[in-house]
This record gives structure tokens, C-alpha cells and sequence, in this order.
């Protein structure tokens, strides 16, 4: 007896507390009957709505450096009270929230600030809300965003970014509608990871600008720049290397001109793609662009001497060299010598060196006395080729150097 009383009893309040359709539309119409969303749902209209705005982002679409533009998808979490929607659980069969048509009810006219395209509703028809019965109201409208990015490419490919997504409360004022920040801030759990962009850091702030209540989500990105490094930049370094091996080929070889200017093109492609990359109305230059740039000086003036010594090769042996040409000759053979005192042996130094000293001083004066135009275009090769060495060196070293201390 005890038993078929307790499986009564367990019936008895099973249904009393469900739920059944009809008692969910009763409390619905109950609650719309004489709402209005066109009304702020405050009892004390004099009082704001306070909004809880929070971001959960989920992905990272793309940052465009040409239109500096940032691309991301995720949705808004937004909670505030509706004075309007509340009732008692116990009275509606233990009803404690509903879902209604974002439509239905008042809804914040949050807007996008710094959006690149038109306003639009964000949400849609077909989106819920979720009603507490104490009034609260979960709202969380998905949207791709487009906002402005203003973009630095000074340090390009180890640039960082700060990009910003902006929301206003359009229409009301502080005093009606206040967006307060909420803990949880911009939500990166349903984050998923960028092959471009790496995310640092998120902040958060609220303010109060000319009346309005908006919120700004801060994202700290950082470029991942071992495509780049690479594909353009590895590349760009072997061919100032190759620049400068246009002095170790011989002019009587034929094709050091052709090769000179393969090397000027390669250049240029190089400067052409990175340009492609960059934003248009950038108020900086990438150090990688201002090397580039330099390297392509270079080229050019490579380019030049090598038509000068093509040109001063074919001269007549008649024609008399002129005074820089003859010290840039002997400038050459000193540092020969100087090679060659160094790597002579150790043995009977005093007397070797005195008889190459002899020796060389005697060529030296000879070869001075009647040097050939292949002399001047072989001492040409020989300066050009360590004066262009060490000006890609320090060039090489100020990429990098700037780079690195910038990053």
C-alpha cells in the first residue's frame, strides 16, 4: 500500500510541474500582453539599462594591409534586466525561462563604430533570446565584422598590430542605456588559430564619448613571418650575394653585362610583390622595402660600372690611362703584395721578405709604368667587388638590427 501511495504522490507532482506547450504559450502571451518593445523595459524610466557586453571570437578571417581592414567572426554575449519580463516559477508550473524571437521583445541598437561597411540589425529574424524569470535576458548575435585596422608595417614581416571592433549604442544616451565591461572581457575558448596572425593579447575598455555608451575589444596580433622569411626575404639576401659576384666574372666572359641586369629584375620583381602587400596610404616604409630599395641602388650602380668597364676593355692599348685609373691599379697590387708577405713562410723571413720586397717593388714600378686598359677593368673588379661587399654587409646588418629591436 505504502508503495502504490508513493508512485501516486510522484505522479501527482510530476504533473503538476510540467511543462507542457500550452502552459508555455500562456505564460508568453501573459508576459506580451501589454508589452511594448518600442518602450525601454524599465518600471523607473528616469533609470538606465545597464548592459553586460562581452566578445567571443571565433576566428580570424584576415587582416587587410591594403585596405587596412580586419576581418573576424564571432558573436556579441549581451545581458541586461527587462523589468517588463518577469514572473513567479511556482505560479507557471515551475517555468523559470523562455526563448522569444529576438523581435519580439526591446533590444539594445548596438552598432558596429568602426565598420567598414553599411549598419545592419545585428542578429536575425530567426534568432532567440533567452528571458529569465527574474527579468534577465541572454542575447548573442553572430556576424562576420569588417572594421578598420590602421596597420604599421615599419617592421614588416615582425610587425605587430593593434586592431580595435568598436560597438555604440547608436540611439540612446548614457542616462538611458549604459554598456558597462564585462568580466569575461573577449572569450577566445572557441578561438581557432590563425595560419597568418598570431593573437598576444585582448583588452577591453568602455567609455562614455558625446553622451554614448560604446565598448572597444582590443586585439594584439602578430604576424608569423616564416613564409615571408622564407620566400622573400632569404631570397632577397642571396641575391645581393649574387650582385656582387657580377666583379668575379671576368669581362672578356661576355655575359657579365646580362648577368647584371638579371639580377637588377630580380630586384624589381622582389620590390613589386612586396608593394602588393603593403597598405597604399601607409604614413611609414617598411625597413625591408628601404633595404630593398637599396639593394636595387646597388644593382643599378653595379649595372653602370659594369658598362664602364666593358667599355674601357675594348679601348685601344694607344690610348693613354689616365691618373685614377693608374692608382686604382697600384692600389690593387699593394693590397696583393701585402696577401702576399702575409702568407709567405716563416723561414729565412728577413732575407725572403727584403728579396720580395725587391722583386715586387721592381714589377710594381714596371707594371706602373705600362699598365694595360685589362688591368684597369681587373683593378675595377677588385675594389667594386670589397666595396660593394662591405656596403652589403652593413646594410644587412641594419635590416636585421632594426628589425630584431623593433620586434
Amino acid at each position: 500500500m505504502a508503495a502504490v501511495s508513493t508512485v501516486l504522490a510522484v505522479c501527482f507532482f510530476g504533473g503538476v510541474n510540467s511543462q507542457t506547450p500550452v502552459q508555455v504559450k500562456s505564460l508568453v502571451d501573459n508576459l506580451l500582453s501589454n508589452y511594448d518593445k518600442r518602450i525601454r523595459p524599465m518600471e523607473d524610466q528616469t533609470l538606465p539599462v545597464t548592459l553586460d557586453v562581452s566578445f567571443s571570437l571565433i576566428s580570424l578571417i584576415g587582416v587587410d594591409e591594403v585596405n587596412e581592414k580586419l576581418e573576424t567572426s564571432g558573436y556579441l554575449t549581451i545581458r541586461w534586466i527587462d523589468s517588463l519580463l518577469t514572473w513567479d516559477p511556482d505560479s507557471n508550473n515551475g517555468i523559470s525561462k523562455i526563448f522569444l524571437p529576438q523581435n519580439d521583445i526591446w533590444k539594445p541598437d548596438i552598432v558596429l563604430g568602426n565598420g567598414i561597411r553599411n549598419f545592419e540589425e545585428f542578429g536575425g529574424s530567426f534568432y532567440n533570446v533567452e528571458v529569465q524569470n527574474v527579468g534577465g535576458v541572454d542575447w548573442k548575435p553572430f556576424q562576420v565584422f569588417e572594421t578598420q585596422c590602421s596597420i604599421d608595417t615599419t617592421y614588416f614581416p615582425y610587425d605587430r598590430e593593434v586592431c580595435e571592433i568598436v560597438f555604440v549604442v547608436w540611439s540612446y544616451t548614457v542616462s538611458e542605456v549604459e554598456i558597462f565591461k564585462s568580466a569575461n572581457g573577449i572569450n577566445l575558448n572557441e578561438y581557432t588559430e590563425s595560419g597568418v596572425w598570431e593573437i598576444t593579447r585582448t583588452d577591453v575598455k568602455v567609455s562614455k564619448e558625446s553622451l554614448e555608451s560604446k565598448v572597444t575589444f582590443s586585439i594584439h596580433i602578430k604576424r608569423k613571418p616564416f613564409y615571408y622569411l622564407f620566400n622573400i626575404i632569404i631570397p632577397i639576401l642571396f641575391l645581393g650575394m649574387l650582385t656582387i659576384l657580377v666583379f668575379a666574372l671576368p669581362v672578356d666572359a661576355g655575359e657579365k653585362m646580362s648577368y647584371a641586369m638579371t639580377v637588377f629584375l630580380s630586384f624589381a620583381v622582389f620590390l613589386t610583390i612586396i608593394n602588393t602587400l603593403l597598405p597604399v596610404s601607409s604614413d611609414t616604409t617598411p625597413v625591408l622595402s628601404r633595404y630593398l630599395l637599396m639593394q636595387m641602388t646597388m644593382s643599378i650602380l653595379v649595372l653602370f660600372i659594369t658598362a664602364l668597364q666593358i667599355r674601357l676593355h675594348h679601348r685601344d692599348t694607344s690610348v693613354p690611362i689616365s691618373k685614377p685609373f693608374r692608382f686604382m691599379v697600384r692600389l690593387m697590387h699593394y693590397f696583393h703584395c701585402r696577401k702576399s708577405r702575409k702568407i709567405s713562410p716563416a723561414k729565412h723571413k728577413d732575407s725572403e721578405e727584403r728579396d720580395n720586397f725587391d722583386s715586387m717593388g721592381e714589377t710594381s714600378q714596371e707594371e706602373e709604368n705600362r699598365p694595360e686598359w685589362k688591368d684597369v677593368t681587373s683593378a675595377i673588379d677588385f675594389l667594386a667587388f670589397w666595396s660593394f661587399f662591405l656596403l652589403y654587409l652593413s646594410l644587412t646588418v641594419y635590416l636585421f638590427a632594426t628589425i630584431i629591436r623593433g620586434s
